[in-house]
């Protein structure tokens, strides 16, 4: 994946500019990248239905909760939850990568409710290969005020 393309889409979509460290290992760069493409994810894709950039950020045979949807198949999934949930807003509260895993705690609203949920995506060469989500035992749903 092309880090400047990357970096430009990232500001684009998350609207701040923050400073980057030149000198950073490897594998700080790799989780910076990684967090950057679950932001994308996240907000483009599923906040906003973006679904154009599935075709650059999500691999052909992706899977989804360990099941292979592909990426017109994840593509038919985020139309149909949109379409269920015209409302829905996933906010990122907390992220952290390791490697190619970048797991993170988002509270999901929609239908007057909100939860906690727990998003991991698996992601190689800048694409997501595996997607997973459950609910947060420890976050109960409850209404929006």
């Amino acid at each position: 994946m092309n880090r400047r393309w990357l970096a430009a889409m990232a500001v684009a979509v998350l609207g701040t500019a923050g400073a980057r460290c030149t000198n950073a290992a490897a594998q700080g760069d790799l989780g910076d990248d990684n967090k950057l493409v679950f932001a994308i994810v996240v907000d483009q894709i599923f906040n906003r239905g973006n679904l154009d950039l599935a075709d650059s950020f999500i691999a052909k045979d992706v899977i989804s909760n360990g099941l292979p949807v592909g990426r017109e198949g994840f593509k038919s999934m985020v139309e149909e939850l949109r379409a269920s949930s015209p409302d829905l807003k996933l906010t990122v509260s907390d992220v952290m990568s390791r490697g190619d895993r970048v797991i993170g705690h988002v509270i999901q609203a929609d239908h007057g409710m909100s939860e906690g949920r727990v998003i991991l995506l698996r992601i190689d060469n800048g694409l997501v290969t595996e997607q997973w989500d459950w609910p947060d035992p420890l976050v109960r749903p409850e209404p929006l005020l």
